[in-house]
């Protein structure tokens, strides 16, 4: 793994991390949109990059979780949220290793979802080892999370063709005071040893009124529940994340916010159980049956230098971000040395295949968005991104204890470096050509360049490599649209119809490996592109009592990025290439009713059929019909939550209890394939019950109450070579915590 760049302001962030996490001190939320409270139609959001308008008020379909209510349900990161927002579901090979799906959008390649924490560009990247998975974003003193669906392309980027996520966090305010958090909580997951989880945040104002600082830190240590040769409960997590902001108000019109933000994870062995070892004896339950010692890490620094100029006119924005990443990915190959080499996989060939990868990504906006006098607004700007990317495979041969050398011997050994620069100017005009009627042209030129060259270091079974292959290019430009006609029929009926386009760049195939094994890939494939249709309307009904809101969809995807396989007979390898059309066909709603005072009650949903319309180039990969793997045809989540004031207790208590379904999907396109495999539909449900008075509050949340264990994704490693390993949510979970604001 390469040298962090940035190692003293690192360490500065890590030691701040304690210090918040113990004695911080909420701060109100100060972007752009204003606070929040948690309570879904209300949420300010700033989907549009020109306006910050309510969900009720924005004309897309867009979704938002407030950080307080994310708070009081002991929510940590992805995996805590994503079920209770429709038509988003995941890919999941635990921390750090997902792949977000929208709408039945899921593709190989870079990913199909935009990532964003504030301004910086955080998506999965485009490459065919690992490509798209996104990193996860721990959820401390966040203000919001938004949830866009639908491509985002014009004003989002390339990978923003099935929607973009964007953590929005506190920032720094001057004119708040001294005031913050401090959150702690133990955990207590069933077939785990007891954890804990702490959190805070403290705002300091420098010179009231014109600069502060925000200080806000994380740390959790949850036990694992899946046991190895090694260890017990050897998928435990280990997490650590810090964030600084500054926020310098030169003068009224004029604000400039800095962060930085550094975040580590690490496990000593990922989240999946074998049911057989690798003789083909049965397992004891939740034991992986690894010959060697497999953790994870996953370490991210976040930059950001954002400035906003306010007119009359409208409001300038320029930003500047830094996103490194380097993660360290271990995973057993003691039986495909057996298999390819025949090496016997608990001696000779005890081995492992070990993954790292520095990734930099560096972006720049500058945009303009009106506030003009009259019916037409505008907004414009420019974007640049910049990435380097440094991945290394090797295949060392361990020892008995799992674990192996600095030096030791090598089957195989490569690097691929590869940069990639992207720029883009994008644009929309908004005209009200009746009242309450609006009509949005908007697009995004872009250009898009990559270069990749692989080095072989070691061939195949040991030998010296060939060292530097090609240079592999690919580059791809052109124009995308997106159109949205939005009536506000009145105070209680907001629709819109909206046709917009998407698309992501095409990719290189590193042929290093493959070439070794005598195996031919092709060196690269094209870009992937899709229409959507939607039409949604938004309700305000009974004096804002309740609130009801749904689309209908239809996406046209063409030339999807598809995984597909080369063999030479003995020894496959995966490739990126690029197959035929699928057609999306959807429904979604989402019902917020507050029928009586503290009571809330929040309905969602969606159903899609999400299916190729013609078969792929190479069928095997995918034939007409096949539903798009890991999207589930149906998705729902129910919540109830009621907080009354206790006389006795002189305090508000508050009590509530959700449900999630996830309906049933596949792993694969064609269910003719040997390692094609299905996934079970499961509900998961959850309670909570918590006190406050004044700045304190305690709460108690289990989830999975039931402690479903169906499987939400295989760890194949090998096809047909190793025992499937099988992902499954985290068991039941209690988790009692306290917040002290002040």
């Amino acid at each position: 793994m390469k040298t962090c760049q940035h190692g003293s302001l690192r360490l500065f962030i890590s030691g701040i991390m304690a210090g918040t996490a113990f004695c911080a001190v909420p701060a109100q939320a100060q972007d752009t949109a204003g606070p929040s409270d948690g309570s879904g139609a209300d949420i300010v959001v700033t989907a549009s990059k020109r306006t910050a308008s309510t969900i009720q008020d924005t004309p897309i379909a867009v979704q938002a979780l407030g950080g307080d209510a994310l708070k009081e349900k002991g929510a940590l990161d992805f995996a805590d949220f994503y079920r209770s927002i429709p038509a988003l579901s995941v890919q999941d090979e635990g921390p750090g290793d997902k792949r977000y799906v929208i709408r039945g959008i899921n593709a190989s390649g870079a990913g199909t979802v935009g990532l964003y924490l504030d301004e910086i560009v955080i998506t999965g990247e485009n490459s065919q080892d690992g490509g798209g998975q996104a990193p996860d974003v721990k959820l401390f003193d966040i203000d919001r999370v938004e949830v866009l669906k639908g491509p985002q392309g014009t004003t989002f980027g390339a990978s923003s063709m099935a929607g973009t996520i964007r953590y929005i966090t506190n920032k720094a305010d001057p004119d708040g005071g001294v005031t913050g958090y401090v959150q702690s909580a133990l955990r207590a997951t069933k077939d785990a040893a007891l954890g804990l989880q702490t959190d805070g945040a403290v705002n300091l104002p420098i010179i009231p009124g014109v600069l502060a600082v925000r200080a806000s830190g994380f740390y959790a240590d949850l036990p694992g529940w899946i046991d190895n040769r090694f260890d017990n409960g050897a998928n435990a997590e280990k997490s650590k994340a810090g964030r600084i902001t500054a926020r310098l108000q030169a003068t009224p019109d004029l604000t400039l916010d800095v962060t930085a933000m550094y975040q580590d994870v690490h496990q000593d062995a990922k989240n999946y159980y074998n049911r057989l070892d690798f003789a083909g004896n049965p397992l004891p339950k939740n034991f992986q049956a690894d010959e060697v010692r497999s953790p994870y890490d996953d370490e991210s620094e976040l930059y950001n230098a954002t400035v906003n100029y306010k007119q009359p006119f409208g409001t300038f924005t320029g930003t500047l971000s830094r996103f490194v990443r380097d993660t360290k990915f271990v995973r057993d190959a003691s039986l495909a040395a057996q298999a390819f080499f025949g090496l016997d996989y608990d001696g000779e060939g005890r081995s492992a295949l070990v993954q790292t990868k520095h990734r930099r990504v560096d972006s720049g906006e500058l945009r303009f968005a009106s506030d003009f006098d009259g019916p037409i607004q505008v907004l414009v700007g420019g974007f640049f991104q910049n990435e380097n990317r440094f991945f290394n495979s090797a295949w060392p041969l361990a020892d008995a204890t799992g674990n192996f050398a600095p030096d030791a011997d090598l089957l195989l050994n490569r690097d691929v470096t590869t940069k990639i620069k992207e720029r883009a100017l994008f644009g929309e005009i908004s005209y009200e050509f009746l009242p309450s009627v609006t009509f949005t042209a908007g697009g995004r030129l872009f250009d898009f360049k990559l270069e990749q060259q692989s080095v072989a270091l070691v061939a195949a079974g040991g030998a010296p490599g060939a060292g530097a292959g090609p240079t592999l290019e690919t580059k791809d430009d052109g124009l995308i649209g997106r159109f949205n006609l939005a009536w506000k029929v009145n105070d209680q009926v907001n629709t819109y119809v909206q046709v917009a386009q998407g698309y992501r760049s095409g990719g290189t195939n590193d042929q290093t490996a493959a070439a070794i094994a005598g195996v031919v890939i092709p060196d690269g494939y094209g870009s992937d592109s899709l229409w959507s249709y939607e039409w949604g309307v938004k309700t305000t009904l009974m004096d804002r009592k309740l609130f009801l809101n749904g689309a209908l969809y239809y996406i046209d995807w063409s030339d999807i990025q598809v995984s597909q396989q080369a063999s030479n007979g003995t020894v496959s390898f995966g490739y990126t290439g690029n197959g035929g059309k699928a057609e999306v066909k959807g429904v979604e709603m989402t019902l917020e009713a507050r029928p009586v005072a503290g009571l809330n009650i929040n309905l969602s949903g969606n159903y899609n059929t999400a299916k190729l319309a013609e078969d792929n180039p190479v069928p095997a990969t995918g034939r007409k019909g096949n539903r798009v793997p890991y999207v589930p045809e149906f998705t729902g989540s129910a919540s109830i939550n009621y907080s009354t004031f206790v006389d006795a207790l002189d305090a508000e208590a508050s009590f509530g209890a959700d449900a999630s379904y996830q309906g049933g999907m596949a792993t694969k396109f064609n269910p003719t394939i040997a390692n094609y495999q299905t996934l079970d539909s499961y509900w998961l449900v959850g309670l909570r019950a918590g006190v406050s008075k004044g700045p304190w509050a305690i709460n108690l949340n289990v989830s999975n109450l039931f402690n479903d264990r169906t499987t939400i994704n295989y760890n194949e490693i090998v096809p047909g070579v190793y025992p499937l390993g099988y992902y499954m949510n985290r068991p039941r979970t209690v988790s009692l915590s306290g917040v002290v604001k002040f």
